[in-house]
């Protein structure tokens, strides 16, 4: 199968926490760096990892990756997409070259946002970067990203 055909059965998904602390992103194809339109990222400070919520107007930067469809089954489940913890839905980006597309994020379900008291003044300040600067990795190849 050429090249060409393999990308077009591509998917593209956002990663705005573990997927890009703990490198699930670093064997995937076309990383880049994507403003996530109308979402805000939020981490409480009992969790080990951030969650999304929506929010009219909101952004902020994550990376974009392409994944083959068994990645995204492998995606799924480390999202819990089958307990209902997190579903995936599409999501408005802006690409650095300020391209919009869309791409799959995982967000939490009402359940989750429920059980864990999720809102947005939980994390005013997206608290996460500052889980991401400990990675000098992540940070010199895409500074945007803090």
């Amino acid at each position: 199968m050429s090249n060409n055909i393999q990308n077009l059965n591509l998917i593209s998904v956002i990663g705005y926490g573990t997927f890009i602390t703990r490198g699930h992103w670093k064997d995937k194809k076309n990383v880049e760096v994507c403003l996530v339109k109308n979402y805000r990222r939020i981490f409480p400070k009992e969790n080990w990892f951030p969650y999304v919520l929506y929010l009219e107007g909101a952004s902020f930067w994550a990376l974009k990756f392409s994944v083959n469809e068994e990645q995204l089954k492998e995606l799924d489940y480390y999202e819990g997409l089958s307990a209902g913890l997190f579903e995936r839905i599409q999501a408005d980006i802006v690409l650095k070259d300020k391209k919009r597309s869309k791409a799959f994020i995982y967000i939490p379900t009402e359940k989750t946002i429920k059980s864990q008291n999720l809102i947005l003044e939980l994390d005013k300040k997206d608290r996460w970067t500052e889980e991401i600067k400990k990675y000098p990795e992540i940070v010199k190849k895409y500074p945007e990203l803090v």
